[in-house]
């Protein structure tokens, strides 16, 4: 039943490594292509995955256009295409607000539930008007399910629950019964936020480690795409040297994401993120704002001390900061 849902391949179970074989199994042509589009946009190729599902938005099957919508919303923030973006943010809204109006079965509900809540929190966005995501996550297979608590451990990483956040990503993996390589990948690199969060250098790089172990064998960069910023310098600690073709396309898509992201949640919302800054600008900043010593910036991200302040002062300039509390105020607000 799993190539009927909303976001097929994000449900599949399956070997790492295998995910072009987690595709074609799926029998409906059309949720095979989906999949399709899913593994596009998950492997970085935003482009090709926003052509083959721009034709479902206005699909009558729900799970299809809420498919849809999710990957072509966050594909145009890749290709910049803020229009983009917002149309696919629109359709997941109205499938939301149909489902309302019509007392809509509890798992259809359940699928738009979970759109809107991906649509919003990994924007950064208010999630008033939303109904209850814990509320309807029971009706979600387990794959979706999965995601589902990553993307409500996300919320209460941003409200600053930082142990809570971390709490459930670790008893929603013991939990799974399956390997989902997508929605572990996406739930390590949160744990992995959140040890950062709490300077445990040593316990954030096991966590990113074991998410890149999920995700290198079928190239899915994505997940440490649209967390760059907030892993802190982990990609720079645990990629760079080790697959540099990778951190160089994850550091380019990062960039190219992150202003894209920028142009959606700083209209919306009166917490403006910066885009002066390069990836490896932002790291260094988000860890000088958490309290981190020139020399463990250096240590941890494997540059040389006299490097870090070269960027902290191009850091303070672009900001327009003149110490660290300032950035610190600037960075976390």
């Amino acid at each position: 039943m799993s190539e009927y849902t909303v976001l097929p391949l994000l449900n599949s179970a399956f070997e790492p490594g295998k995910a072009l074989e987690a595709v074609e199994r799926i029998g409906d042509v059309d949720f095979r292509c989906i999949a399709r589009a899913e593994l596009f946009y998950f492997t970085g190729s935003a482009r090709e995955c926003s052509e083959m599902v721009e034709a479902y938005l206005s699909d009558e099957r729900l799970e299809l256009r809420l498919s849809a919508c999710m990957l072509y919303g966050y594909a145009n923030l890749s290709l910049g295409n803020a229009r983009a973006a917002r149309r696919a943010l629109e359709g997941i809204q109205e499938c939301l607000r149909r489902a309302l109006r019509e007392d809509a079965p509890k798992e259809v509900m359940a699928s738009c539930v979970f759109a809107g809540y991906v649509g919003a929190v990994l924007l950064h966005l208010p999630t008033e008007g939303i109904p209850s995501l814990w509320e309807f996550s029971g009706l979600l297979p387990e794959g979706l399910r999965l995601f589902a608590i990553y993307v409500m451990a996300h919320q209460a990483y941003l409200n600053g629950e930082i142990w809570s956040a971390y709490g459930m990503g670790r008893a929603a993996l013991l939990m799974a019964s399956k390997v989902y390589p997508i929605s572990m990948t996406y739930m390590r690199c949160m744990m992995a936020m959140c040890m950062m969060n709490r300077k445990h250098k040593a316990e954030a790089q096991v966590e990113l480690q074991q998410a890149w172990e999920l995700a290198k064998m079928d190239n899915f960069l994505e997940p440490f795409i649209e967390h760059h910023g907030l892993l802190r310098g982990l990609i720079e600690a645990c990629i760079r040297k080790s697959d540099p073709d990778a951190y160089r396309r994850i550091t380019e898509g990062g960039l190219s994401f992150s202003r894209g992201w920028m142009a959606i949640h700083n209209p919306e919302t009166e917490r403006k993120v910066t885009n002066e800054l390069s990836t490896m600008e932002f790291s260094i900043a988000m860890l000088a704002s958490g309290g981190w010593t020139n020399k463990e910036i250096a240590e941890h991200i494997g540059i040389s001390v006299n490097t870090v302040k070269h960027y902290l002062t191009d850091i303070f300039c672009k900001l327009n900061v003149k110490k660290r509390d300032e950035l610190k105020k600037y960075m976390l607000k």
